[in-house]
């Protein structure tokens, strides 16, 4: 027998079903309060639009069977690092007042995951950290009159000030995360909190793991049992294993921890002293590295006691190399993984302006979680720049951004006139934040749109990205779906900040028997609600192909890349088929499934769009099962068929030539097929 996996399906309900109630429905309630409004209202069936009446440009098929299993399948929510910027305004009640409402609040962007820095301060004759957010204080002080460094709980008292704040905006459920980036100076082989004289070399000194372990615990027990606020974990390094960190630059973020014995040393004492404050409900998180392949590499090396010391993966997606084979590692090696940290200044859409900033991020976060598959996703600095005619401690800031290009954060700090100054790039975020919420359940339906569902709202939730500079039009399939309301509720973010959309509510779509159809306007992303979704099960069960004899074209270059990978239950490998390529399975004889499973080979994802799987029982005559439309999530996705199909043979080919405004020919790479059976419950 094959093995069993158990998916949640989705399988919407509602009082008045469209399939069998005709023109009647349930009026649904504002997105978000997941209550259910007694109510009638008449539904004018010319509103509905179906997808056979109109030119679609994209479909998205939101599927259960595609639905997370990181963490249990629970989503813990969306946050920021407060490094560097709660350490900058963090001396202003009313600046922190106004980022703790309009970055976590009910108003805001709903963040609930707090990244608390824990600075390593620097040498007082040093002069080098230039940047003025980012010379975060230490908590140890050197005491002229013992001439040893004393713990200074007001230190940090600007980061902390904005902390309590944000946590109060932020109400339940919120999680505090505690991290460093570096040592306290003078734990620091070069005596200086930016890094080493080698980046290349450890430079934390070799006789004080423990005490930095122990300054760890030691602040968190603080903010945990004297400020009385929660710590749910404790990150100890900050991209570890790169050689981003020298000596008297202008900044604090990093010190050097090489993979292997290093890292697992402060892994194991960084869980120890917790354990030693009773801090038992607080994990150790790691290693927060800027790739997600360096990563790998890491927890490979980590001693099978600083694995047994772990808590979760932390990870940033800075560079994504073999970002699905992490999401599969912690999968399999049974953690939860964060993506911790990542920004950037990129630009998305076509003649976007201020909505270009927004646009790439919005395709980041899609990218991250329908690729990685975290339970939260956490933005570097939502304010990154300041405005202050007088500078900070005699250092210059670094003025307003062009909102029109691309820029770090989300939001800009004026301490000339006391506000705070939003963009484009912070209500595009909000799409996402404001209507994916903890305890939700992510599913992933790759290319430009990522969905989730809550079950405590009975809502599911469909971000969708625009960005061309023409109006398209989407098809979103349900499948698997029982029943669903039919009043579809459109939120919108486009333009510019002045004169466009920001969270905009928009008229309601309405919904045909199997999804709906909308149109996306230019250059924008829009956040789709639909209401009253109620859930059951399927179970899988794997039919084994691994015997089938695998026939297909040859791989470029006549590499090693062979068809025969696509079954070799290994997503990492794959099949590097060139153009006209094609692969055959020969089962051995007919078999039966109704779910088709296949994984693109990682970071080429959009070389299956216009792939087709085909299925013959003689190996001449083949009819079509499943064309991909849309660019596939990186990992294994999953096609519920319309019913069970039996063949002997299956075949994957791609179509001749190019797709229309393609930039290469279609390609035939492919990593895994697989067969199930499914049955609902």
């Amino acid at each position: 027998m094959g093995k069993r996996l158990a998916v949640l399906l989705l399988c919407m309900s509602v009082c008045l079903s469209s399939a069998s109630c005709g023109a009647d429905g349930v009026k649904p309630s504002p997105p978000g309060d997941g209550s259910l409004d007694s109510q009638e209202e008449i539904i004018d069936e010319e509103m509905v639009v179906m997808p056979e009446d109109v030119s679609i440009d994209t479909q998205i098929t939101v599927s259960p069977i595609n639905a997370s299993q990181m963490n249990g399948g629970v989503f813990e929510g969306w946050g920021t690092s407060l490094c560097w910027w709660a350490n900058r305004i963090g001396y202003s009640d009313k600046l922190s007042d106004m980022a703790a409402d309009l970055f976590y609040s009910e108003d805001g962007l709903r963040l609930n995951i707090m990244r608390y820095n824990i600075g390593g301060g620097d040498d007082p004759t040093h002069n080098h950290i230039t940047r003025t957010d980012s010379d975060v204080p230490g908590w140890l002080v050197y005491d002229e009159d013992s001439g040893e460094y004393q713990y200074d709980y007001d230190a940090d008292s600007a980061q902390l000030n904005v902390l309590k704040r944000c946590r109060e905006a932020a109400g339940e459920p919120s999680i505090v995360e505690v991290f460093s980036n570096s040592p306290p100076y003078f734990m620091t082989v070069s005596g200086c909190s930016s890094g080493g004289f080698d980046p290349n070399s450890n430079n934390l000194r070799d006789d004080c793991y423990e005490e930095f372990a122990e300054y760890l615990a030691h602040v968190t027990n603080y903010i945990q049992n004297e400020l009385g606020i929660e710590v749910a974990s404790v990150s100890p390094m900050n991209e570890p294993n790169t050689n981003f960190w020298g000596a008297y630059s202008y900044k604090q973020e990093g010190c050097h921890f090489d993979a292997g014995e290093s890292q697992s040393r402060i892994i194991e004492l960084t869980y120890d002293c917790l354990r030693k404050y009773e801090l038992d409900n607080v994990i150790v998180a790691a290693s927060d590295e800027t790739s997600t392949e360096l990563q790998i590499e890491e927890y490979k090396q980590y001693s099978d006691r600083a694995k047994e010391c772990l808590g979760r993966i932390n990870t940033h997606t800075y560079n994504p190399t073999r970002i699905a084979e992490l999401g599969q590692l912690a999968k399999d090696e049974g953690f939860n993984l964060w993506m911790s940290e990542v920004d950037g200044n990129g630009m998305s859409g076509e003649n976007a302006g201020e909505m270009s900033a927004g646009l790439w991020l919005a395709e980041k976060i899609i990218y991250d979680i329908n690729s990685l598959s975290p339970s939260a996703w956490v933005l570097w600095q939502a304010i990154d720049k300041h405005i202050c005619e007088e500078g900070y401690k005699g250092r210059q800031d670094s003025g307003m951004v062009d909102t029109t290009q691309g820029f770090w954060g989300t939001a800009v700090a004026d301490h000339d006139s006391v506000d705070i100054i939003l963009t484009q790039k912070y209500y595009a975020l909000g799409q996402f934040t404001r209507y994916i919420r903890p305890g939700s359940r992510i599913i992933h339906c790759g290319g430009s749109s990522l969905s989730s569902y809550n079950p405590e709202t009975k809502e599911l939730t469909v971000v969708a990205v625009n960005s061309k500079d023409s109006v398209q039009t989407i098809n979103c399939v349900f499948e698997g779906f029982k029943s669903f309301s039919r009043v579809i509720t459109p939120i919108r973010t486009s333009g510019s900040i002045d004169s466009g959309e920001h969270w905009a509510e928009l008229e309601a779509v309405y919904a045909y028997d199997s999804g709906f159809v909308a149109s996306l306007k230019e250059n924008s992303v829009t956040t789709f609600i639909v209401k009253n979704v109620e859930l059951s099960e399927i179970e899988l069960e794997e039919v084994d192909i691994s015997l089938g004899t695998v026939s297909g074209s040859l791989p470029w270059n006549n590499g090693s890349d062979t068809a025969d990978k696509a079954i070799d239950n290994d997503p990492m490998t794959f099949f590097d088929g060139v153009k006209d390529g094609w692969l055959e399975i020969d089962l051995g004889g007919k078999k039966e499934f109704s779910v088709i499973g296949f994984a693109p080979r990682s970071g080429f994802e959009q070389r299956m769009v216009g792939g087709c799987f085909y299925g013959s029982n003689n190996g001449k005559d083949w009819e079509l099962i499943y064309e991909v439309t849309a660019a596939p999530s990186s990992g294994y996705n999953y096609k519920m068929l319309d019913k069970t199909l039996e063949y002997r043979y299956i075949r994957y080919s791609v179509p001749s030539g190019r797709a229309d405004g393609a930039t290469e020919d279609y390609l035939c790479n492919i990593a895994e097929i697989k067969l199930y059976k499914a049955a609902v419950r």
